[in-house]
């Protein structure tokens, strides 16, 4: 397919401008170039992204012999994060060419793309351990980037983190290998194939491992001890971009690993019912946590680390149901549930990407942003736009992605429905507070920055836009392929 090679050449556009920036920032210090040459970067994977997507639309898009399957799914977190990897640029501007490490903050942009178009649309065991260490080391850098103590214990506590669910991956990949398949490559991520008790014993282990290690990357319960020190700690400007970008990407790959790994054979999958059970638990016990602890924060950004988690949970409610789905051959629920979790996902990256670079650039606690719209409207309403779109009000993205995440969950368990209803109600609580320090009037002398206002407002507009858009996006995705 022709457009197969307009994709990789776009791609690897991505991957020479995370390369070249670096370099031309070593002679000179006040060189603008690694941040344009970024910028390329950047601009060359939102192409990729949106050739990837309408391409898909009609059928998946192979790549290196199966090793990468792009479809649907796939394609729309890729544009999400690629959108919400232009709003971070937009938002760091000058701030990031004032970094002692920009050189190489302007290269980790790109070259994160690049690993997550092969860690979403990973087939096989070896290809997702690749990019996932491509995609790990470079969020463990860039946790740090922003100069001050504050970023370096961060990206200390993430490294930790990150290397428990490297070696539990890893432990996966070896289950994996050896647990029974319809397949005769024992890396491929192909329907399990369990006919007796070990069969079903080595199945299950399997996806109970890829859960653990994926629940590390995205602050799933009960993996979530790091998320208040890492993500409620850390400058906001180098977590920006690990919590609202890279998380896309991990969800993408869990997505595809455990609706793979649960797919059915001949009508039914004896593993799939106990995929979702376990999950849906999970999700349950996400939400739970993360929205009490938001509840007790007045901290602005350890409310945006704790509803983080909260988000995640929404999410894999639907992955439950996929899952369900995908074993019991259920093809169109099993559409509605990824498209879900991709539309979620999207709107969770474009609204968490400014505002937690909003919070590294100003002020943590609630009491201090109290009268902002006072000194800086914009960013103050549009801030509370995108807190509006996290909690579901309509027409913003946010209420679309909730509104399918709970369809398709009905599909599988009305009680998990109602958990979700009934947390997101709670939610509304921090949500409200929030918008409404933000939002009063009084003397408050904290500085935006032009950057960080432009991004408020850009995201505002798109998820209102897309919002508006997104129930006839449903009727596109037409062709979802595993």
């Amino acid at each position: 397919m022709w457009e197969i090679g307009i994709i990789e050449f776009f791609l690897y556009v991505t991957l020479a401008a995370s390369l070249l920036a670096p370099i031309f920032g070593i002679k000179n210090d006040k060189s603008v170039w690694p941040a344009s040459i970024g910028a390329i970067g950047i601009g060359t994977f939102f192409v990729v992204s949106i050739l990837t997507f309408y391409a898909s639309l009609t059928n998946y898009l192979t790549f290196y012999n199966g090793l990468v399957i792009q479809d649907s799914f796939t394609a729309l977190i890729l544009l999400g994060a690629s959108i919400a990897s232009i709003i971070y640029i937009i938002a760091i501007g000058n701030d990031g060419l004032k970094w002692s490490s920009r050189p190489a903050l302007y290269s980790l942009i790109p070259l994160v793309l690049f690993g997550l178009f092969f860690l979403s649309g990973a087939t096989d065991a070896l290809m997702i351990i690749a990019s996932w260490l491509l995609v790990s080391v470079a969020s463990y850098v860039f946790v740090s980037l922003p100069d001050g103590k504050e970023s370096k214990e961060a990206s200390i506590r993430y490294i930790m983190v990150g290397m428990i669910g490297t070696l539990i991956l890893v432990f996966w990949a070896a289950v994996f290998a050896i647990s029974p398949r319809a397949d005769t490559n024992v890396f491929l991520l192909t329907s399990l194939a369990p006919t007796t008790k070990v069969g079903l014993s080595l199945a299950g282990l399997s996806i109970l491992l890829i859960i653990a290690a994926l629940g590390f990357k995205v602050g799933l319960f009960p993996f979530h001890w790091w998320l208040p020190s890492v993500y409620g700690r850390g400058d906001g400007r180098g977590i920006s971009f690990v919590a609202g970008v890279i998380k896309l990407g991990f969800i993408a790959i869990i997505t595809r690993a455990i609706v793979l790994m649960a797919s059915s054979i001949n009508g039914s999958s004896s593993i799939a019912s106990y995929a979702a059970l376990l999950i849906a638990f999970l999700a349950v016990a996400s939400m739970i946590y993360g929205n009490i602890a938001a509840l007790t924060s007045r901290n602005f950004q350890v409310i945006l680390a704790y509803s983080s988690m909260a988000q995640v949970g929404y999410i894999f409610a639907a992955i439950a149901a996929a899952a369900y789905f995908a074993g019991n051959s259920d093809m169109n629920l099993l559409k509605l549930a990824l498209f879900a979790v991709a539309l979620q996902s999207i709107a969770y990256g474009i609204a968490k990407t400014p505002l937690f670079a909003f919070v590294g650039k100003t002020k943590r606690e609630l009491s201090d942003l109290h009268g902002l719209l006072s000194a800086n409207p914009a960013a103050a309403i549009s801030a509370s736009i995108l807190l509006f779109s996290l909690l579901g009000i309509p027409p913003l993205l946010g209420f679309w992605g909730k509104l399918y995440l709970f369809l398709s969950a009905s599909g599988y368990s009305v009680w998990l429905v109602l958990i979700a209803l009934i947390n997101s109600g709670i939610s509304a609580v921090y949500y409200i507070i929030a918008s409404r320090e933000l939002l009063s009037k009084g003397e408050n002398h904290i500085t935006v920055g032009k950057g960080y206002t432009a991004a408020l407002i850009i995201s505002a507009l798109a998820l209102l836009i897309i919002g508006l858009y997104a129930p006839f996006l449903l009727k596109s995705i037409i062709n979802i392929y595993y």
